[in-house]
């Protein structure tokens, strides 16, 4: 009986290890069967923004700041694509982009992550034309005239450039006289280069430099009041002789070669004075308005200032300005602004601003 028993037994506990070991086995498969040995894995949060500013120089410019963001990825890298409204298109993270004219633009932006998510950002973008900036030079101290001077090294071959316009103050007084005297190591009138007086209503003359044989065949244009007009004084010198220049005043020229001469030719001192002065070429350029003995409201604005040289056998630039880079209503004087690229002895030369 007790071996009848013990196999029943037996054979009770082998089914029972055997029920067991299936079910482990049928437990294992099926949580297999759930898991995919290659997730897709969550797409990235792309974040577009961006941030635009007007160009200090020129309003039709913007500088564009992408502060675009991507999470959810381990590469946070992505491209940008710009859309200037219609106005042209920028592959850069961070463009900038001159707008062909002044009005409203919807400028977008649109981000792309590495994993193809995308996302954009859209402001619209009010674009004004830019204002004109240039020197105004004034005259309302009886002691001396106003003046913006520019000092450079010595040129032996050059020429400098502008344009001006003359106009009436506040009160209607009469526009008075603006000069551009170029001159080497001394600045007094005696000793310049070339001197012109350049009149409102009646032909420009010479004020100093110019003999009387330049004087007799020069014919000048008559100036104009509130018009911006073109000059240009070009000068050569040897290191021998005393320089020789031209004159251009709104496209006619006035003179070739004309041969720097002092006040007095008869003076033997003023001439040396003169040779010594000048012989190395053109050193300062005086733009000067009225007289050192009386006041005038009117102004003399001068704009576009490019001085060259070609004394290393080319022409290069030695200095330019056309004030758009400034700041209406800063004194051109570096003793007042540090900012000038001017002479201290500028007086009454500040920036003007066209409304």
């Amino acid at each position: 009986m007790k071996n009848v028993l013990a196999k029943a037994n037996k054979s009770i506990f082998f089914t029972m290890s055997l029920f067991l070991s299936l079910f482990v086995i049928t437990s294992c498969g099926n949580d297999d069967e759930g898991t995919d040995p290659n997730p897709t894995p969550d797409p990235s949060t792309v974040v577009a923004n961006f941030s635009a500013q007007v160009d200090a120089d020129n309003s039709l410019t913007y500088n564009f700041t992408n502060n675009s963001v991507v999470n959810g990825i381990d590469d946070k890298t992505f491209t940008s694509a710009w859309d200037f409204g219609g106005d042209g298109s920028s592959t850069d993270e961070s463009p900038s982009h001159t707008f062909s004219a002044e009005g409203t633009y919807t400028v977008t932006m649109t981000v792309t992550a590495t994993d193809g998510v995308e996302a954009s950002s859209s402001e619209e973008i009010v674009v004004t034309a830019p204002k004109n900036r240039y020197a105004v030079i004034t005259d309302l101290a009886d002691d001396d005239t106003g003046e913006l001077r520019l000092n450079v090294d010595s040129i032996q071959n050059g020429r400098v450039s502008f344009m001006y316009r003359v106009a009436e103050g506040p009160v209607d007084m009469s526009i008075a006289d603006g000069f551009i005297n170029v001159t080497g190591t001394s600045t007094s009138g005696k000793n310049s280069i070339v001197e012109i007086r350049l009149k409102d209503d009646v032909p420009h003359e010479f004020r100093e430099g110019a003999s009387d044989a330049t004087i007799a065949a020069s014919t000048f244009p008559d100036g104009v009041a509130n018009e911006w007009v073109a000059v240009e004084v070009s000068w050569s010198a040897d290191g021998t002789n005393t320089p020789t220049y031209t004159v251009v005043i709104g496209g006619q020229t006035i003179v070739t070669d004309a041969p720097s001469t002092t006040r007095d030719p008869n003076d033997a001192d003023m001439v040396a004075e003169h040779l010594a002065t000048t012989i190395d070429g053109a050193h300062n350029f005086q733009w000067k308005y009225n007289s050192n003995s009386s006041t005038s409201d009117g102004v003399y604005h001068v704009d576009d200032i490019v001085v060259y040289s070609s004394d290393s056998g080319s022409e290069t630039v030695v200095f330019s300005d056309n004030f758009q880079g400034r700041v209406a209503g800063d004194d051109l004087n570096p003793t007042v602004n540090l900012d000038s690229p001017y002479h201290e002895n500028c007086s009454e030369a500040t920036v003007g601003e066209d409304q």
